[in-house]
């Protein structure tokens, strides 16, 4: 029989897979819905010419979580997960526990330096006044620099390094990463690509099969080496692109992996659990850690919480989750990229293979816009992407019961 008390699912981050979850579920029946994060807001770090482009370009990726949850009828909390267990998850000094039938960890991960770290000084939360001030920070580095060294060629340490040659070409970035050519793992061979606008660049040097470790420091440089050639590389300024590590802290230890992932099902339910499903960077699905992916995983959640609250005692009614097929946009500078977009190279062939594709740009500043849900399209166009790119074909075929 269908529910018809209420069910309390409790949303464990508020990044790209938390918020899709909430604004799916929001207007459903006797669903009760908390989302909690240590920071109030969803937004992104950024380079800009002036302080007031990045204001503004600040502001334009930036959303308060409370008011806007307020609207679809969820609650917020902000707060600093400490625990979850038995039906409860525990906040760091607060002492009321928040009750659940289920739970959804969408906690994300973090890089090294400095994107997605959660405070500069670690505290519990982050409000948008802390974090912008925190990226004003960063910002104020980079301009101090003029010997910039990005660690990683994924797509991290791509973008951050053609920005950097576009906005400020006077400043000498080195890139450096143990792969051939950079984006190594990307699909259909866009990496070589990358690698050949990169080479166009003549602010950024680029060192491939190699590594490279921190030496020592001298005043305000950092003196690294590498591992085969004994490289020396001086930098006032170092981007660690490499590191991604789930934030699964709080979790039992049986739940994870030897890379700190939730080990889940092909439901996405949690290992040993009945009633906790893990979504995202944070869980132990073999596909690349992206919006694009967290999002189709959510989607799917989303899919099968219906399932369940239509039907709660029949467990084999959830669907399991297929994989996405693989599209990737990586920005090659503000107004160029490369990408992978449903079988088709965007990669600025045949006259800007120097420069990449603005057709792929345009396309990742709409996925931008997107995920800030400009015109309302966050929640059609990931539905769309879900029934057109899940492969199983949004668990219609088999499943259609």
């Amino acid at each position: 029989m269908p529910q018809t008390n209420h069910t309390k699912l409790v949303i464990l981050g508020g990044g790209a897979a938390g918020i899709m979850i909430a604004m799916q579920l929001a207007k459903t029946k006797y669903l009760e819905i908390t989302l909690i994060d240590n920071k109030a807001t969803l937004c992104s770090v950024l380079f800009e010419a002036t302080d007031a482009d990045f204001q503004k370009h600040f502001d334009s990726i930036t959303f308060e979580y409370a008011p806007y949850l307020a609207n679809l009828n969820v609650k917020f909390i902000l707060g600093k997960i400490a625990s979850i267990k038995e039906g409860k998850v525990n906040l760091v000094d607060q002492p009321q526990a928040i009750d659940f039938d289920y739970a959804v960890i969408c906690t994300g991960s973090s890089y090294a330096d400095p994107w997605k770290t959660a405070a500069p000084d670690d505290g519990s939360t982050l409000d948008s006044a802390t974090r912008f001030d925190f990226l004003r920070q960063q910002r104020q580095k980079y301009q101090a620099s003029q010997e910039i060294l990005c660690i990683g060629g994924g797509p991290v340490g791509v973008e951050t390094a053609t920005e950097i040659a576009c906005r400020s070409p006077t400043k000498k970035i080195t890139l450096i990463d143990a792969n051939e050519t950079v984006l190594a793992s990307a699909p259909s061979n866009i990496g070589q690509h990358a690698q050949t606008i990169i080479d166009a660049k003549p602010s950024i040097r680029s060192i491939h099969k190699e590594k490279a470790t921190e030496k020592e420091k001298r005043g305000n440089k950092s003196i690294y080496e590498t591992d085969k050639s004994h490289t020396i590389i001086e930098a006032d300024l170092v981007y660690n692109c490499i590191g991604v590590t789930p934030n699964s802290g709080f979790l039992d230890k049986e739940w994870l992996d030897d890379k700190k992932q939730v080990v889940v099902d092909d439901t996405l339910k949690v290992r040993g659990t009945t009633n906790i499903f893990a979504v995202g960077d944070v869980n132990s699905v073999q596909e690349p850690k992206m919006f694009y992916t967290a999002h189709i995983q959510a989607v799917h959640f989303v899919k099968n919480m219906r399932r369940i609250l239509k039907n709660i005692t029949r467990d084999e009614l959830l669907v399991p989750y297929q994989g996405a097929k693989i599209n990737m946009v990586v920005s090659m500078g503000p107004s160029h990229a490369v990408g992978h977009v449903s079988g088709i190279n965007l990669t600025g062939w045949p006259l800007g293979t120097k420069h990449g594709s603005r057709v792929a740009a345009v396309t990742k500043y709409f996925i931008e816009r997107i995920t800030m849900n400009d015109l309302g399209l966050k929640i059609p166009v990931n539905n769309l992407l879900y029934y057109t790119q899940e492969k199983g074909y949004g668990g219609l075929h088999p499943h259609s019961s």
